[in-house]
């Protein structure tokens, strides 16, 4: 496509921003009254708050294009057009003020009540910042698993599966910390790459967005499609899950479990049927009573569902009393929500990006549910 003579000078204050020449002036004067305006438009007349708001926004996405490591222009990238990029940037920041407010409605002033006329919860503007994040989100787990991939199948083995992380320790003969290490650095490049790619089309990444996207499209982090493996997938998925599999198989295994979900279900199948672990829920004689309570509470779950309503883990969401049991028995591994599965599943999804959900961290459960597609067979 033909390079306009708006884009070409867009891109050529972008490099001289860049490159440190003093053009912070020119891009105060080209786009501040213009992006201040265009906020002002979706503000009530009476709300002043949100109008204060408005202006502070329209600065402070100015001063972050030269400012902010990486800055707003190295998110731009110079894809479309630059005013378009910073409006979409400024109006959801706005709008994520909006949505603030309205949770703390007690604490603003009286005009500030017009927020709620605002369209913070508009059906469309929702529906596109949701398919920024899925998109945003989806290219995380990408990277992730091109750059990490073992850590993308610890994380979906243990988050996903319930796959206890000491038997994906001693399946691949190392220690439990190098583990969690590889798990952290595949959650680290899914949030970065996310944050950015959000970013770069005008979007903050915020957790209620992050967990709304993933309680929408499971598939984000579960992965898509795949195919139920064949006999010689199969033989690799049994051999990796051997403590003594060769290193060669156990690649083998990972690229097989990245592109195929179904073949990764699998191999938890393996590993959770492989290890006490998954059974011994208690971990002190004392607290048996504890833990046949949990059993109780799960198999309640387990009854509720239909093999066709599961695939791989299934989250219910956590209650006080089912967080108490779980403080008491000193559980731990892949975290557990409590909830109506039936009515819940697509938002029961485990969130392995933010464990920390409202503020409070979720307590953890060793060996959660995970019912074999097609039949009726659940293992804890």
């Amino acid at each position: 496509m033909e390079e306009t003579t708006a884009s070409r000078a867009n891109r050529d204050l972008c490099e001289r921003l860049l490159r440190g020449v003093e053009a912070a002036s020119e891009l105060q004067a080209t786009y501040r009254f213009p992006l201040e305006r265009f906020l002002l438009s979706h503000c009530d007349g009476l709300d002043g708050r949100s109008q204060e708001k408005a202006v502070e926004i329209a600065s402070q996405v100015l001063a972050e294009c030269f400012t902010r490591t990486p800055s707003l222009l190295e998110r731009w990238r110079g894809d479309g057009n630059l005013e378009a990029f910073l409006r979409a940037a400024a109006l959801n920041r706005l709008r994520s003020w909006w949505k603030s407010a309205e949770k703390r409605s007690t604490e603003v002033d009286s005009d500030s009540l017009a927020i709620a006329n605002h369209s913070a919860h508009d059906s469309e503007t929702a529906a596109d910042e949701l398919a920024i994040a899925s998109r945003a989100l989806r290219t995380g787990v990408s990277r992730a698993a091109d750059e990490c991939p073992e850590g993308v199948v610890f994380l979906r083995l243990k988050g996903l599966h319930g796959v206890d992380q000491r038997a994906i320790s001693r399946c691949w003969g190392h220690h439990e910390s190098q583990t969690s290490r590889r798990i952290k650095d595949a959650m680290s490049i899914i949030r970065s790459v996310a944050r950015d790619t959000a970013l770069a089309e005008g979007c903050e990444l915020g957790l209620d967005l992050l967990q709304h996207a993933l309680q929408a499209e499971p598939a984000l982090l579960l992965g898509r499609g795949g195919a139920i493996p064949d006999a010689r997938e199969a033989e690799t998925l049994r051999r990796a899950a051997e403590a003594s599999s060769p290193q060669p198989d156990r690649s083998e295994a990972v690229i097989l479990m990245c592109s195929n979900p179904q073949a990764l279900e699998y191999f938890a199948q393996l590993l959770n049927r492989g290890t006490e672990s998954e059974t011994t829920i208690a971990k002190e004689a004392g607290m048996a009573e504890h833990a046949a309570r949990l059993q109780e509470m799960i198999g309640k779950s387990i009854a509720r569902l239909t093999p066709s309503d599961a695939r791989g883990l299934v989250t219910p969401l956590m209650s006080d009393s089912f967080a108490d049991t779980l403080h008491r028995i000193g559980a731990d591994g892949g975290t557990l929500w409590f909830a109506c599965p039936r009515e819940a599943l697509l938002e029961a999804v485990f969130n392995p990006l933010e464990p920390e959900i409202a503020g409070k961290r979720q307590p953890l459960v060793s060996g959660v549910i995970s019912l074999t597609l097609g039949t009726e067979e659940a293992f804890l």
